[in-house]
């Protein structure tokens, strides 16, 4: 299974869904702000998907997606986008920055881990 690198700058809720991703068996790594999503890749080449807040104080999802295709342009992965204001334009945008799902906040948990589970290619169902 890939690792997911988590990104929002709440941090009771990302302690939240970082347990709750830990519980059913995945792998994450969190971080608050862009900047350090950026460096913790760096240092993380097993990371495939990204998992970001769509509104963070220093740097927004799509452009952090913008920056990371930037940074590492012959790495493959995939981005999937959270949000507590999901405006039409906003999921437009970030579908075309290249986000495989938004999902509304707060997350219906379910469609997340099916989503996870579909991009690591159902690898580990019925194990």
């Amino acid at each position: 299974m890939d690792q997911v690198l988590v990104i929002d700058d709440e941090p009771e809720y990302l302690d939240e869904l970082i347990e709750a991703l830990g519980f059913l068996g995945h792998a994450t790594i969190s971080v608050g702000r862009g900047a350090e999503a950026i460096d913790t890749l760096r240092r993380n080449p097993a990371i495939r998907v990204i998992l970001t807040d769509m509104r963070m104080p220093d740097m927004d999802g799509i452009a952090l997606i913008k920056a990371v295709q930037d940074a590492f342009p012959g790495r493959k992965i995939d981005f999937l986008m959270m949000t507590g204001h999901a405006a039409p334009g906003d999921i437009a945008q970030a579908l075309a920055a290249g986000v495989v799902r938004c999902f509304p906040k707060p997350l219906a948990f379910e469609d997340l881990c099916a989503a996870l589970t579909e991009l690591d290619g159902g690898k580990d169902e019925g194990t």
